[in-house]
């Protein structure tokens, strides 16, 4: 068997795979009335404070765009926009308990849905998946190392 009758095949189903969790996962946004779009950046304000333009960045987004959307986001109390301690120019958009929440019930969500989906394997199956899909990733912390 060649590379790419590997390859071809394993990239289709890995995006696959990947998009259904994600749109599984989402599914609970329309709860809070979220876009996906809101959600990327609540996950991305996960990682600490950042400009609005730090985040429009991150997203590949205007800051226009990314503005008003921020707006939204501090209407529906999920961020909130503060003073830069060290720097009073500056604002800092940080995450609300809120998006916090979010963030949380759509992981635990989708990892429903994951075991959900595994529940016919034997364990054996779900340990070297495990094992196989770690690796994986590993050769991506280690290409992106270099």
């Amino acid at each position: 068997m060649n590379n790419n009758e590997i390859v071809i095949p394993l990239e289709y189903q890995l995006r696959r795979i990947a998009d259904r969790i994600k749109i599984q996962g989402r599914s609970i946004l329309q709860s809070y009335n979220i876009s996906s779009q809101q959600f990327i950046a609540i996950q991305w304000l996960e990682e600490g404070p950042m400009t609005v333009g730090h985040l429009a960045g991150n997203m590949g987004l205007a800051v226009s765009t990314t503005s008003e959307m921020v707006d939204q986001l501090i209407l529906k109390n999920c961020v909130r926009r503060e003073k830069d301690l060290y720097d009073k120019r500056k604002v800092n958009l940080l995450l609300e308990q809120k998006g916090y929440d979010i963030i949380e019930e759509v992981i635990t969500y989708r990892q429903d849905y994951l075991t959900g989906l595994m529940s016919g394997m034997t364990a054996h199956e779900k340990i070297e998946l495990k094992r196989s899909v770690e690796m994986l990733y590993q050769a991506i912390g280690e290409q992106h190392n270099e």
